[in-house]
Parts: structure tokens; C-alpha cells; sequence
């Protein structure tokens, strides 16, 4: 299990779209208004598959489908895209999850993969 902090959620992150998208402390002002930004503890690896889960606080979401990049990506600069929703044109970057519906969320929130 690796465990994450949410530190700032950005201005537009959330809207009526079924989707957040995550990036560690490197991200660019211009992306993190769109962001929900976490810190990772150097040396954790992020390891998901389909089946394995993704816990917001006590709210906990399922992985449906993984586009190929979401684990290195995750690992490397701490980006994906989490789709609250069935796979279709599965994105590289992509983490589909159920339920769909966005979780709530909050600075200091812990996010676990597991």
C-alpha cells in the first residue's frame, strides 16, 4: 500500500465532469489550477491493476481499467487521470473507477492505492 496527501486541491479541479486529475508538487501553476496535487513519500512505489483499490479517506473506489502509462506516471511525477466512469477510449494516463461518482475531498486527505 502506498499512501498519499492531498495538499491543494486547484480552483477548477472539480466541476461536472466525471473525472480528477492528480499531480505531485512539480506541477505547473498552469495545471494545477485543474489539479488535485499530492505529496508522496520518496521511495513508495505505486503499483495498481485492475481490481485493486483506491481509498479516499474512508471512501473507497475500485479499478476497472488502467491505460498503460498510469502506474510510471503516477511513480514518476504523480499524475493520472481518475475516471469516475466506464472505460471507452481508454486513455494512456487513464484510471477508471467505480462507483461513479466523484468522492469528496479535501487538503490533508489521505489517498491510499492499495
Amino acid at each position: 500500500m502506498t499512501k498519499t496527501e492531498i495538499i491543494q486541491i486547484g480552483e477548477q479541479a472539480i466541476n461536472e465532469e466525471p473525472l480528477l486529475i492528480l499531480f505531485g508538487e512539480s506541477v505547473t501553476p498552469e495545471l494545477a489550477i485543474h489539479s488535485i496535487v499530492q505529496r508522496k513519500e520518496e521511495g513508495q512505489s505505486i503499483d495498481l491493476n485492475v481490481g485493486s483499490e483506491i481509498r479516499f479517506g474512508d471512501q473507497v473506489y475500485h479499478v476497472t481499467a488502467l491505460g498503460h502509462l498510469a502506474n510510471q506516471n503516477l511513480n514518476e511525477i504523480g499524475h493520472a487521470t481518475l475516471f469516475f466512469k466506464k472505460s471507452e477510449n481508454e486513455s494512456a494516463n487513464g484510471i477508471y473507477l467505480e462507483p461513479e461518482v466523484l468522492p469528496n475531498i479535501e487538503a490533508g486527505m489521505e489517498i491510499s492505492f492499495l
